[in-house]
C-alpha cells in the first residue's frame, strides 16, 4: 500500500478514538504524535493526528530527516484538568496536521466538518 492509499484510508475518520480510563468510557481519548529521540528524550516533531495510520505515514516520511521518528499514542484525560478550549485546540491542530500531511503527499486536503 502506498503512502497516499494509507493516508486516504486514515482520513475516513475525523474523531479521536476514545480511551476508557477508570473514570468511565468518555473520560479520555487517544491522540497520535510523531516523536523523535533527542538527548535521551522523545521530542514531538509532528502531530497531533486523529489516527495511528496518519502518524505512521508522517513518521515514515520524516524518517529520512529524523532517523528515529516513530508514531506514539498519547492519552488525553478529560477528568483531570478538563478545559474544553484545550480540546478544541487539539482537534483543530489535528485537522491542520492532516492538511499539511496531505500537502506533503501531493494530495488534496480532506474536508472535515467540525
Amino acid at each position: 500500500m502506498t503512502f497516499q492509499e494509507r493516508f486516504t484510508e486514515a482520513c475516513k475518520t475525523s474523531r479521536f478514538a476514545s480511551h476508557p480510563l477508570r473514570q468511565g468510557p468518555d473520560a479520555g481519548y487517544l491522540v497520535w504524535e510523531v516523536q523523535h529521540p533527542r538527548d535521551g528524550q522523545k521530542v514531538v516533531i509532528d502531530g497531533p493526528f486523529f489516527t495511528e495510520d496518519e502518524a505512521r505515514v508522517s513518521a515514515d516520511l520524516l524518517r529520512g530527516t529524523f532517523r528515529g521518528a516513530r508514531a506514539y499514542q498519547v492519552i488525553y484525560d478529560r477528568v483531570w484538568n478538563y478545559d474544553p478550549r484545550r480540546e478544541r485546540v487539539t482537534f483543530d491542530q489535528a485537522r491542520m496536521s492532516r492538511s499539511l500531511l496531505a500537502i506533503r503527499l501531493g494530495l488534496e486536503a480532506p474536508v472535515i466538518n467540525p
